[in-house]
């Protein structure tokens, strides 16, 4: 029988040790091996300690030198195990996650700016970025004007535009990487928020298309559950312009029509990775059979 321990292989026969093979003392690839293969780090072999194994059969020179390793191994195998877990779409979510977190704070932070500019000096009709580089391209007036404080608060707040176009950036580039179809049909914002409400690409793949199509619609499902309200016609997916720029007598129809594209681009994201671009052309040409249904039975009321 063959036992696998962390440092070798041993060979047992009727608990004695018939043959060991003792690995390299490289711990990368030992980590590399524990990764695929269930290896003894604790425990004894045909009655002896493993650290007294390591040693006799020279893997190690001392207990002491064993302990170090097993400790080292230890380190270096939880540094592999996060960085497996930190893939690529948890890094798209955690994007996102800052993306909504920055534009709720220049929100804040822009009306802020703007109550101060009128206070200080006129009322205007600018705001956010615009009204920052016009209060930082003015000149002090008057030994009490805050004008410094305001510009120096406008540099803060042009600076986090500049952070959101960043991270912008880096969804723009990394999103048809990870999630192809899920960006062909949603976009890489859109598509990068329903991924992280439903906390990882694995999960929007097996979420069914109604549940996709009224994912963030919380309150308004909760408020339906309780009878207070009708069914919720969509959530999130609202931003999408194929519902948000149609007639509200569309927008239910064409929801659950987007919903279950994306309920297969996820899938096709998740098992395979590789662009379906007919996915795409399908959903125009359901969609645009939808619109033409729909406008000829309302022409037909109005008669």
């Amino acid at each position: 029988m063959q036992i696998p321990a962390w440092f070798g292989i041993f060979t047992v026969d009727n608990d004695t040790i018939i043959t060991a093979e003792i690995f390299p003392k490289d711990l990368p690839s030992i980590i590399q091996r524990l990764l695929k293969e269930r290896l003894m780090l604790r425990g004894s072999i045909a009655g002896r300690d493993l650290r007294d194994l390591a040693v006799e059969y020279g893997f190690a020179g001392s207990n002491d030198e064993y302990d170090i390793l097993l400790h080292e191994l230890n380190i270096g195998l939880v540094k592999e195990q996060v960085a497996k877990t930190l893939t690529l779409d948890m890094k798209i979510i955690a994007a996102v996650e800052a993306i909504d977190d920055l534009n709720e704070t220049v929100n804040v932070l822009s009306e802020r700016l703007k109550e101060w500019y009128i206070l200080n000096f006129e009322n205007t009709r600018l705001s956010g970025e615009n009204l920052a580089r016009k209060i930082i391209g003015m000149e002090e007036k008057g030994e009490h004007s805050q004008l410094k404080i305001m510009q120096s608060f406008s540099s803060s707040l042009l600076a986090s535009y500049e952070t959101r176009d960043i991270i912008e950036k880096y969804l723009k580039d990394n999103m048809p990487i990870i999630a192809p179809n899920i960006t062909n049909i949603a976009g890489h914002i859109l598509g990068a928020r329903l991924m992280s409400m439903a906390g990882s690409l694995e999960k929007l793949a097996f979420m069914p298309s109604s549940t996709i199509q009224v994912i963030g619609a919380n309150n308004a499902l909760f408020k339906h559950l309780k009878g207070k309200a009708p069914s919720p016609k969509h959530g999130l997916i609202f931003r999408h312009p194929l519902i948000n720029t149609s007639p509200g007598w569309q927008r239910g129809k064409i929801a659950k029509i987007l919903s279950s594209k994306i309920s297969l681009a996820s899938r096709y994201d998740f098992y395979s990775g590789e662009l379906k671009e007919e996915l795409a052309g399908e959903l125009t040409l359901k969609i645009d059979a939808i619109r033409k249904r729909k406008q000829k039975k309302k022409r037909n009321n109005l008669y």
